[in-house]
């Protein structure tokens, strides 16, 4: 009789305990979809995303307008656009705005912005904040960009092959580390599978003035012969003068192979759809995390456009790509492997060494053997 009270207790235990799991687990299926707070979404919440540049610049403005409104229905945003949002005082009165305006979370991108948006993490600690191209660290603040160099060099690739002349011309914004980073990336590409190649590079001191970059393009063009072009904007001026004199292009941002269907070899793209999925999602279901992420090619947040016309013109581009793109993707190479020299003839990089990610970050301040700077003001 003793036995079988105990095997009575003992099953209403059972039955207990899997009854509150059961609810527990109901509870849980009722209360997420997947990853999504079903309750969270259930409120609208207001999203202000603040531009260097235009939404509609067929650039990096829009990669990122279009990530984010694509997102508006699926997690039940209100999105709130600032266009042309300089990197000066200005700035900060627009991130005041958004805040004001009931922004829960405020989307930057421009490395300019980066000592603003600190300021106003500070004034307004509960607002999330994602920096794109950022450094700074604050509780509320996430700072995110890709190895766009990766695929810079892969492009490099395609365009030592392409060029006759061995001339291929580089339109930049500014010498800073991220943009440095680009042209040595695109240079060891070329210099990878053409080492004759040389890469022409004229800065336009802007990221969005259409005369400047244009000019430097058509300087490029008619001065070394150029019969490549790429870029380093958030102009497609250069794209714009190189398909006028029928030079061979490489986009950057945005796929605009459509725009330049003779001349549009390829384009280093991002894809941010997906990131900005995980990311706004992570602060409305209270998950933010205050880190800095820098993507690689295994993320596909970077990858390079093929159009029809580059993927079957050219086979010669097959092979070196591939292997270019497994080594990347398995971890056994990356760009700045040494030994890497400069254009001075000094070796920056030694055999079996490679470049912190500090360094290539912030201290990018030099040019790889192949890259020849053209110092005429613009």
């Amino acid at each position: 009789m003793h036995k079988l009270k105990m095997k009575q207790i003992s099953l209403i235990v059972t039955v207990t305990v899997f009854s509150i799991l059961l609810v527990a687990v109901m509870v849980i299926l009722d209360f997420t979809k997947g990853d999504v707070r079903v309750d969270a979404l259930k409120e609208n919440t207001r999203v202000g995303l603040m531009l260097e540049g235009s939404r509609n610049d067929r650039s990096w403005g829009q990669s990122h307008y279009e990530a984010v409104n694509s997102l508006s229905d699926v997690l039940n945003l209100e999105l709130v656009c600032r266009d042309n949002v300089p990197g000066t005082d200005e700035c900060i009165g627009v991130m005041r705005e958004l805040a004001q305006d009931g922004c829960r979370i405020i989307i930057a991108n421009s490395a300019d912005y980066g000592e603003y948006i600190s300021t106003a993490a500070a004034e307004f600690p509960d607002i999330y904040f994602l920096h794109a191209a950022g450094t700074e660290s604050a509780p509320n603040v996430a700072t995110f960009f890709g190895r766009m160099y990766q695929v810079r060099y892969l492009s490099g690739i395609i365009a030592g092959i392409q060029t006759k002349t061995n001339s291929i011309g580089y339109v930049a914004a500014f010498p800073t580390s991220e943009v440095n980073r680009g042209i040595n990336a695109f240079t060891l590409g070329v210099r990878k599978v053409n080492p004759d190649a040389v890469v022409h590079v004229m800065f336009s001191d802007s990221w969005t003035d259409d005369t400047a970059a244009g000019e430097c393009a058509e300087k490029l063009i008619l001065s070394y012969k150029t019969d490549v072009m790429t870029l380093h904007t958030n102009t497609n001026a250069p794209l714009e003068t190189a398909d006028r004199h029928d030079v061979q292009v490489i986009g950057y941002n945005y796929d605009n192979s459509g725009m330049y269907p003779s001349t549009y070899l390829a384009g280093c793209v991002w894809n941010w759809k997906q990131f900005y999925y995980d990311e706004i999602l992570a602060c409305i279901n209270g998950r933010f995390r205050s880190e800095n992420k820098w993507f690689d090619i295994n993320s596909d947040i970077i990858g390079l456009a093929l159009p029809e016309q580059t993927s079957f013109e050219n086979e010669a581009y097959k092979l070196p790509l591939e292997e270019a793109e497994k080594a990347f993707r398995t971890y056994s190479f990356d760009v700045f492997y040494g030994p890497v020299t400069d254009n001075t003839g000094t070796i920056r990089i030694p055999a079996g060494e490679s470049m912190s990610d500090v360094n290539m970050l912030n201290k990018f301040d030099w040019y790889v053997e192949g890259v020849e700077i053209d110092e005429r003001a613009q």
